[in-house]
């Protein structure tokens, strides 16, 4: 069934996309290059909105920290994965704890929402993947922005190091992600963590290639391994249970393959992406914009937000690629604007949040609303996005959860106002 939905999809992506091959190549998959350019304007000539100084300062602070870090590798980590070979990625599941009840501790059980500090150390590659994909992101940005080259020679030496480099590259799959001692080596869910490599460093890697220090042997190194990674993504069985994931976890697999995919030119791949995303939608949106399995949750709100991240950026790429409207599309159930719709009061922390939740940092929304927005030429989220309240959360005493909080109001203030521009400001830029 699943091989005869990839045959056929593939068949009907041909069709649809065969004649975007040649604008795809020269676009950005997930950024606005467009709004960026600008954004850049607005800052070189000083007129750019307080919003977006205030997001350039932060991001020239991160790409400032990331020139003094060492180039990351898989070979860093202190565990060695089951092959044998450090090459392979490995990472631990966040919310699984060693069982009290037994000496050794294993099988590990589940506590969900609550993170294990072992998940989040150097003794395996999830951080480290998180924070060389980010700083890759961002210096490659600044070096946009400002024209410094020495940004986008650090961004580059970290490419060349992770992807390239024979002696400290990464093994071209996700074989050993998310572990549970005592359970599994390595798990469907693991591939989660694959998404930035579609959403912060294909875009990256198109911006740096019009840089004086990128090299030819570069784009031949680095196509062949995200092709070899994309052909894991598509084929083996571990990332295929995650194809069929029913809560965000499948919708994070359209979106990591799609925008893969676009970068390596394949449309009728990102056209199949757009076919599973509608399925997706069809099980995971009721008809009054909720999504049960983020809502059975713990972390609820986080998840609520964090599916439709995944959905939304598909969305985007789906509409920019000639895939079809992903936005309005409704067979059974809700569509993906009835989810904004339902979501976009709390992007306010006025709004108190009725279901069960650990966690909530309201402005993550804030991307989402101004996306959908940018996308249908509409105002209908403006309210919302002209209420975001972008100061950042008072330093506490859990350095962990302080971290995440402030960097994701960062983060979202960037991506509204930095990497994009809300719809009804874009008109006052020079």
């Amino acid at each position: 069934m699943k091989r005869s939905f990839q045959r056929v999809g593939g068949l009907l992506a041909g069709l649809i996309l065969a004649a975007s091959c040649q604008a795809q190549s020269r676009s950005l998959a997930f950024l606005s290059l467009e709004d960026m350019q600008l954004t850049r304007t607005a800052l070189q000539q000083h007129s750019a909105a307080p919003q977006t100084e205030q997001a350039w300062l932060e991001l020239k602070r991160e790409a400032d920290r990331a020139l003094e870090q060492p180039d990351a590798t898989v070979m860093r980590k202190w565990m060695l994965p089951p092959s044998g070979s450090r090459h392979d990625y490995l990472s631990l599941s966040a919310y699984w704890w060693p069982d009290a009840s037994k000496a050794d501790g294993l099988p590990w059980i589940r506590h969900d929402g609550k993170v294990n500090p072992a998940s989040k150390n150097d003794q395996s590659d999830g951080v480290r993947l998180a924070h060389f994909t980010a700083d890759v992101q961002v210096l490659a940005l600044a070096w946009y922005f400002s024209g410094n080259n020495a940004y986008a020679s650090k961004a580059l030496s970290m490419v060349r190091s992770w992807f390239i480099d024979p002696q400290t590259r990464m093994n071209p799959n996700l074989n050993y992600a998310q572990g549970v001692p005592g359970r599994a080596e390595g798990r469907h869910v693991g591939v989660l963590d694959g998404r930035y490599f579609a959403t912060r460093v294909v875009d990256s890697l198109t911006l740096l290639k019009s840089s004086s220090v990128w090299r030819a042997d570069d784009e031949a190194a680095l196509h062949k391994w995200f092709s070899e990674y994309l052909d894991w993504l598509l084929h083996s069985k571990l990332a295929l249970g995650e194809h069929d994931a029913p809560n965000n976890h499948g919708s994070w697999y359209t979106t990591q393959v799609a925008g893969i995919a676009w970068y390596l030119n394949k449309p009728e791949v990102v056209a199949q992406m757009a076919i599973l995303a509608r399925q997706k939608i069809d099980v995971q949106i009721r008809a009054d914009g909720t999504q049960p399995q983020e809502l059975a949750r713990t972390r609820s709100f986080h998840y609520s937000y964090f599916n439709l991240q995944a959905l939304t950026g598909t969305a985007q790429l789906a509409q920019r690629s000639g895939a079809g409207d992903l936005w309005h599309y409704r067979r059974q159930g809700g569509s993906l604007l009835n989810a904004l719709d339902t979501l976009a009061p709390y992007s306010n922390d006025v709004t108190p949040w009725p279901w069960k939740n650990r966690d909530r940092i309201s402005v993550r929304l804030i991307p989402l609303l101004s996306l959908a927005d940018n996308s249908l030429k509409s105002s209908h989220y403006q309210r919302w996005i002209d209420a975001a309240n972008w100061s950042l959360p008072a330093v506490s005493d859990d350095s962990y959860e302080a971290d995440i909080a402030r960097g994701a109001v960062i983060q979202a203030e960037r991506e509204t106002w930095l990497l994009s521009l809300p719809l009804t400001h874009k008109g006052d830029q020079p």
